[in-house]
Formats: structure tokens, sequence, C-alpha cells
């Protein structure tokens, strides 16, 4: 199996088609059996991080250029935006009273999420006297493949 060289990447078109295409070029080798799943996804992960550090670098100088409209790039649109806006209530009086009044109820029902968690992990009934305070509920997970790399 030929492998992709990082400046081999960087002379493709980035476009959409071109990431499943060499994503599925990577990963034959997988398929294949030839090369083994965990070790790759090491080696991906490491990349990612990487790539997104590299990203960070770049965005830094990018943002420093005078970008002030939207700019097409090798076929991207390239342009500033804001994300993951907040903004802080905590100034506003009628915000302020109506948070005081849900600040006990969200304790409350933290109290009941914790007691639910503990029936459903001992797969149990927790009662307190004859009274069925929690019961056990369906609980959902995604199966991840969790990489840490060394330091």
């Amino acid at each position: 199996m030929e492998q992709i060289q990082v400046k081999e990447l960087t002379s493709l078109t980035p476009t959409k088609t071109n990431v499943d295409i060499v994503s599925r070029e990577l990963t034959q080798g997988i398929i294949d059996g030839e090369v083994d799943a965990i070790e790759f996804s090491v080696r991906a992960n490491f990349a990612i991080e990487v790539l997104k550090a590299s990203m960070d670098i770049a965005k830094e100088h990018a943002l420093k250029g005078n970008i002030s409209k939207d700019t097409t790039m090798l076929g991207a649109k390239v342009e500033v935006a804001e994300s993951g806006v907040k903004y802080d209530y905590s100034s506003n009086n009628i915000w302020q009273q109506i948070e005081e009044k849900l600040k006990p109820l969200l304790e409350q029902k933290k109290a009941i999420e914790d007691k639910i968690k503990m029936a459903t992990k001992i797969g149990n009934d927790i009662l307190d006297g004859d009274e069925i305070i929690a019961s056990p509920v369906k609980k959902t997970s995604t199966t991840i493949l969790k990489i840490t790399l060394g330091k």
C-alpha cells in the first residue's frame, strides 16, 4: 500500500469529494487487513492533534490579515464569523429573580437524577421507607475509541 505524504495532501484540491476519496485510500490497508486498525487510529489521532494545533497558529495569523469580506481560496469559502457567542444576563434584575427561583428546583432535579443514576447502576429501586424514590431507567451511550497520546 502506498502511503499519502503530507506534501501530497497539500497539493490536492480541498473538496468534500477529495476528503472521501483520500480517507478511503488511507484506510484501504485496514480493509485489506494489511494495517492494524488500532495503530492506524492512534496515528490518525496524532495527526488530528497536530493539524488542530497547526490550525490554531494559522488562524491567529490569518485573522491578523485584513479579512473584511468573504474570500474564496482553493474553491473554499473563507469568512470571519462569530462562534460560541455567550451573553451575560446577570445584570438584569428580572433575570436574577428568575434565576433565584430556579436554583432550588435545579438542585432538587440534580439530587433525583443522582438517585436515578444510582438505581440504574445497581439495577434496583431506591426506597425511602415504602415509597419508591428512584427506579432504574433506560440509558444510552455511544461507543468510542478513546485515545490518549503519551507525553
